[in-house]
């Protein structure tokens, strides 16, 4: 059994390279390796750069609240080893690496102990100055810069909202069948009588009560999200119209969402982090009305509950997430 994670995956998105921790590699393959020394800056927080203002008088500084503590951007440190059979290999598998991380946005995965996690940010690489004409360079590095230090479970949690709209027919209170005619026959041949049930045949109100809204299809308007992780999570909603408008609550929170935003074919995105609201890729915040945008502390879970009218569903997801 290695001591290294089990795989790192680096991606930008058009290609995949895999670094095994040494399990599963074929030697009779060329093949990138995780080096001996591991991925640093994985299972450790960033630096504090929490702000602090000394006091005047008296030792230490101000208290500083929970929700104040920040962190700086997370540095990750991949050290591997190229394996190939010859020269030729060795500079073929270096090239692709320099392919996935120049000029591009770069996803880090890592999997280990039975996590699956990643991460993004930019990458930049560092090869040894060894001629390897054996095959094998050793001490190589690549370093990742991630700007979110958040590290996301591969796995989301979700749930699907479904708006409520007005459905047709009568609405509101009614009676039974033949109430009407049969109260006006009354009245009209004696006014004192229209009240006794004898002459009017009461049938009384017709049980369940229809106030003309239902869910659309089968599904709630009633959500749960979950967070696993060791650090507060961001959810994110995905409008998918018709709707004029939606209304995010979260109960217990007192916080909602409302964005006035007509959602028709393009969905709307309602991303917690940034706290904005985008339209096929167009910033649309200036039409949220309330911006009570929720967060999953860690071990928690949140609520949501789609209150508005329409035909149309809400998608929503979290991830677990690790600081």
């Amino acid at each position: 059994m290695s001591d290294l994670p089990e795989l790192v995956e680096l991606s930008n998105g058009t290609e995949t390279l895999t670094f095994d921790g040494g399990n599963t590699a074929n030697p009779d393959d060329d093949v990138l390796l995780i080096g001996e020394d591991g991925v640093e800056g994985w299972f450790e927080t960033p630096d504090d750069k929490t702000v602090m203002s000394e006091r005047g008088q008296g030792d230490g500084a101000h208290d500083v609240w929970a929700s104040d503590i920040l962190y700086s951007a997370r540095v990750l440190t991949l050290h591997f080893v190229v394996s190939a059979h010859d020269r030729q290999g060795v500079v073929r598998l270096l090239n692709r690496v320099r392919r996935v991380c120049a000029h591009s946005k770069v996803r880090f995965r890592l999997r280990d102990a039975g996590y699956d996690c990643y991460t993004t940010g930019r990458a930049t690489v560092k090869a040894s100055a060894k001629y390897a004409n054996d095959g094998w360079l050793d001490d190589c590095t690549i370093t990742v810069t991630c700007e979110r230090p958040e590290i996301l479970s591969m796995d989301e949690y979700t749930c699907q909202l479904s708006a409520m709209h007005v459905s047709g027919g009568n609405v509101g209170l009614r009676y039974g069948p033949g109430y009407w005619t049969e109260w006006q026959g009354a009245r009209n041949a004696s006014p004192s009588l229209m009240h006794t049930e004898s002459n009017i045949g009461l049938r009384g109100l017709a049980y369940p009560l229809n106030y003309g809204l239902k869910l659309d299809g089968v599904g709630s308007n009633v959500g749960l999200l979950y967070n696993n992780g060791t650090s507060r999570a961001y959810p994110v909603f995905v409008v998918h119209g018709p709707m004029d408008g939606v209304r995010l609550d979260f109960p217990g929170t007192q916080q909602s969402i409302v964005c006035d935003q007509t959602v028709r074919d393009v969905p709307l995105v309602l991303d917690c982090r940034s706290r904005t609201a985008q339209l096929g890729g167009q910033d649309v915040s200036r039409q949220l009305e309330q911006r009570g945008f929720p967060t999953i502390p860690a071990g928690g879970s949140l609520r949501v509950t789609l209150s508005n009218l329409g035909t149309g569903f809400v998608d929503c997801s979290v991830r677990d997430t690790y600081m």
